[in-house]
């Protein structure tokens, strides 16, 4: 959740969105959009699709981090700035349904955030914080089942925390766990700590043998720099294998800045050379453009555009959308705005609105389900 990249304090960045004015305004610029009718209707009548098949990272949430949130606003209130409000009420599967509905989506993936709990930013006692990771990954796990295939759930996982290992393990035998979320600035992971990178090469390996896909939000402030990048790629990426990985906010934490160009081309390179890890690596635009890293209006566009050459460069197959509702709008509003100040062309979006992450095809349900 883009929500706790503030919360973690990986810098004194403080989100600034959109005026209410502004996001209006974005959105009726983008509501051309959506003059063809539905996605439905875009799709039949030949036109530029309006949404994507897949929104790949959503989040509900039950009271117990509801509550949690609202602890942390009175702690550090200054780390809401902008947020929406839905992000401190109780969310479920009917409620995402509805919003892939209203945005003509067919599909959503929801990413437990159960790691809050066993984060040090807001420590809790140890069997506690497991049993409280546990029913935050069962109730996103239990909406996904309820759905009838339209949610697909991705259980919430703190990698150092003490019960990491049970909580992959049990999650790896139960019907409607499609996959581990892995946070790693509400877990504190440090990119310069050999002890730390060493702890979660040893996870990785663990989610490969339970063939258990990761969705990572990788990027701190804690030694996120290329040559620890590199590190991370050989010494951790390298143990998943084929392993379907998708990266969060395009391999960053929302936003464009050098820091986030340095680290798409560190995984770019090792795209092209076939590293190990890398051959079911993905990256999701959820908050790429919407989350302003850069004040200045003419540098963000730059850092954007160049976003976007690499983009290129990697390939597009490579991307797939993301609207981390309801850290800033719902997905019909969400991806309407990014059309609008995504700078790519109409074939690319086609594109990533038909991309569907590895873990979603059926190459990985026949490979998952071989044994």
């Amino acid at each position: 959740m883009m929500l706790f990249r503030k919360i973690d304090r990986f810098g004194a960045r403080a989100l600034r969105s959109v005026t209410q004015g502004r996001r209006l305004a974005l959105v009726v610029a983008g509501a051309a959009l959506f003059a063809v009718g539905s996605p439905a209707d875009a799709r039949k009548s030949g036109s530029e699709p309006v949404a994507p098949l897949v929104d790949h990272h959503i989040h509900i949430q039950s009271a117990a981090v509801s509550d949690l949130m609202r602890k942390a606003m009175k702690k550090t209130p200054e780390s809401f700035q902008g947020m929406s409000e839905d992000l401190f009420k109780v969310r479920t599967g009917e409620d995402a349904v509805h919003e892939l509905d209203r945005a003509g989506i067919k599909q959503g993936v929801l990413l437990s955030t159960g790691y809050m709990f066993a984060s040090p930013i807001l420590p809790i006692d140890p069997a506690e914080s497991a049993r409280r990771m546990h029913e935050e990954n069962q109730y996103n796990v239990d909406a996904a089942l309820a759905s009838h295939g339209r949610l697909i759930a991705f259980v919430g996982i703190n990698p150092f925390a003490a019960n990491a290992a049970e909580e992959l393990a049990y999650w790896s035998r139960q019907p409607g766990a499609a996959g581990v979320k892995l946070h790693f600035g509400n877990s504190r992971f440090n990119f310069a700590s050999t002890e730390q990178m060493e702890k979660l090469a040893a996870f990785f390996r663990a989610a490969r043998a339970a063939k258990m896909p990761l969705i990572v939000h990788s990027r701190t402030d804690d030694g996120f720099t290329p040559q620890n990048i590199h590190r991370f790629i050989d010494t951790v990426l390298s143990q998943a294998g084929d392993l379907p990985i998708q990266l969060a906010h395009g391999g960053g934490y929302g936003g464009v800045d050098a820091a986030t160009l340095e680290s798409l081309a560190a995984y770019g390179d090792a795209i092209a050379r076939k590293a190990p890890g890398t051959r079911n690596l993905v990256f999701d635009l959820s908050a790429v453009v919407q989350y302003q890293l850069v004040e200045n209006a003419e540098e963000r566009a730059k850092y954007t555009r160049r976003y976007v050459a690499l983009m290129r460069k990697i390939g597009f197959n490579r991307f797939v959308l993301g609207s981390d509702w309801p850290g800033l709008h719902p997905p019909a509003e969400y991806f309407a705005i990014e059309r609008v100040q995504l700078p790519v062309n109409a074939r690319e979006w086609q594109q990533l609105c038909r991309n569907r992450a590895p873990y979603l095809l059926p190459a990985w349900a026949r490979k998952k389900n071989a044994d």
